[in-house]
């Protein structure tokens, strides 16, 4: 078990807010101790994860009070159980510890990347991202609610390695010798997808593209060493967005809730990969000379137009790029809130 000890020296003065959140998520947590017999100074990190169990809260929340708690404990000296590596985990933090998968789940994992598609379409759209997902959650630990809020610019891939690089934390995946089930090669084909998407006038090259792609194999090549640089439009959109029966994304792109993500990847890890549309590809030639077509004096939607167009869509997609975050944090501040009313309604604590 790691914990970090840190002498009231280190303690950081807090703005007059913070001070007044920290005494009441304080107070809640000595309450809770009082009611359960545990010691609340110092406090085991069991003794925070029974409080954080018991008195729910959104994550954001969670946070706050543990952020509390170390507070009190960084005042006297004592080491912060909130940095031990049972709570990091609790919150959805890193462990600073290398991520191991039971001997079960990497069986699982490993037949369903053998088995999810990276061609055809609609199923080549489907295993894409379902095969990053299944990577970044389960290879490299990145925790769900971490997870729906990655961008692509969050994520790097560069010498057969990937990482995301959140506030939260760092996780890294390194490279397997098995194209199939090498992580930042599943990474780079569905990061490739997206650019598609987000590069191109219609839904149109992203089915041919897909349609026309080959298996992979143990001899396809590995594209996580590949060089080829990514649209800056690509990098603001979220990683792991939802896609309709047809194999589309939504325009704006949204991001798949937490719930959603490892849902999904329940479903994936007991075998369900999903029955999607197959379209075969149209190989027939015309057998017909084809008609000269009228060339017009001018065009009636120029390429100036379309350069327009395209930037005002990248624009709209920048404007709602922090909608997500804005509504996560109303929830988290309604759900303090009530709380907080229910603990002075029953006694629990006094109004300031």
């Amino acid at each position: 078990m790691t914990v970090t000890t840190t002498t009231p020296v280190a303690v950081q003065a807090l703005s007059t807010r913070t001070r007044q959140t920290y005494t009441g998520d304080w107070a809640l947590f000595t309450d809770w101790c009082a009611a359960t017999g545990h010691l609340e100074l110092p406090a085991n990190p069991g003794t925070v994860i029974g409080f954080l169990t018991d008195c729910r809260a959104a994550a954001g929340t969670l946070r706050v009070r543990v952020a509390a708690i170390d507070h009190h404990h960084a005042a006297a000296g004592l080491p912060r159980p909130g940095e031990s590596t049972a709570v990091r985990a609790v919150l959805g933090r890193p462990t600073r510890e290398p991520h191991q998968l039971p001997t079960g789940t990497a069986a699982a994992v490993d037949a369903a990347l053998r088995a999810l598609p990276s061609h055809g379409w609609t199923r080549g759209m489907f295993g894409r991202r379902d095969r990053c997902l299944l990577v970044l959650s389960q290879l490299a630990g990145v925790p769900y609610q971490a997870l729906a809020t990655v961008t692509v610019g969050d994520v790097t891939v560069r010498t057969g390695s990937a990482s995301i690089h959140r506030p939260a934390g760092t996780w890294t995946i390194d490279a397997d010798a098995d194209p199939v089930l090498c992580g930042p090669c599943a990474v780079t084909r569905w990061v490739r997808a997206l650019d598609v998407v987000m590069t191109r006038h219609s839904n149109r090259p992203l089915t041919e593209v897909l349609k026309r792609a080959e298996p992979v194999t143990d001899k396809s090549p590995h594209l996580c060493r590949s060089t080829r640089p990514i649209d800056d439009a690509t990098r603001a959109v979220p990683l792991l967005p939802p896609i309709d029966q047809w194999g589309y994304l939504p325009f704006p792109l949204q991001r798949l809730t937490p719930h959603s993500l490892s849902r999904r990847v329940r479903d994936l890890l007991a075998g369900d990969l999903g029955a999607h549309r197959e379209f075969p590809i149209d190989t027939d030639e015309d057998t017909e000379p084809a008609k000269p077509v009228p060339v017009a004096g001018r065009g009636v939607y120029s390429r100036g137009d379309a350069q327009r167009a395209w930037a005002r869509r990248r624009a709209d997609l920048a404007d709602l790029a922090g909608v997500d975050d804005i509504l996560n944090d109303v929830d988290a501040r309604a759900t303090e809130l009530e709380r907080r009313t229910a603990a002075i309604l029953a006694g629990e604590i006094t109004p300031h």
